[in-house]
């Protein structure tokens, strides 16, 4: 137990530490204001593209996407392959909510949407994959908003390819599910 007592104590002064940094370096810098914009903008431009019609199962996409994107932006932080200098604010040390919550479920809603048909579908998930890896987080990470340790941006490539497939098998498991018990979409 005293080995715990001692990890509580550098935890306590690693949250005291990483509090004055970002009151003093992060918050209202241009990296944090951008942040702030991509964190809202995605919204309003998710409401005025969205096929109401569908707005429920759209709207699972982005749920389901920003969980795992969360996930696993929460593992790689934790293995320390990348981490976040700027962060909205001082509780989110390790995550960039802005990209999990916002940019991320944007593309993969907008791209559900607009690719209904499988053979689209995979082929503009796989240009999002590389358009994310390589001018995303480049972008990102020329902002200094993203810092890489252990990681390359190919990397990224298989992991955006099978969030944007997994969802969608999900979700037209789901779709035949309702249909099957008469409340289809």
């Amino acid at each position: 137990m005293k080995k715990f007592e001692e990890i509580e104590h550098h935890y306590d002064q690693l949250k005291i530490l990483w509090l004055n940094y970002w009151k003093e370096e992060v918050v209202f810098t241009y990296q944090w204001l951008i942040m702030v914009l991509i964190l809202i903008l995605p919204f309003f431009l998710w409401w005025m593209l969205v096929d109401k019609r569908r707005i429920i199962e759209i709207s699972l996409v982005g749920l389901f996407t920003s969980g795992i994107a969360f996930i696993l932006d929460q593992v790689g932080t934790s293995l320390r392959y990348w981490i976040y200098p700027y962060t909205l604010t001082y509780l989110e040390r390790d995550l960039w909510l802005p990209a999990n919550f916002s940019v991320i479920p944007f593309f993969y809603m907008m791209i559900y949407q607009w690719f209904p048909k499988w053979q689209k579908y995979i082929l503009a998930i796989v240009v999002f994959a590389f358009f994310a890896s390589f001018v995303g987080e480049s972008i990102f990470k020329w902002l200094g908003i993203y810092k890489v340790l252990k990681w390359e941006h190919i990397y990224s490539v298989p992991f955006y390819i099978i969030i944007g497939v997994f969802v969608k098998m999900v979700l037209q498991k789901f779709i035949s599910i309702e249909k099957e018990h008469g409340n289809g979409f």
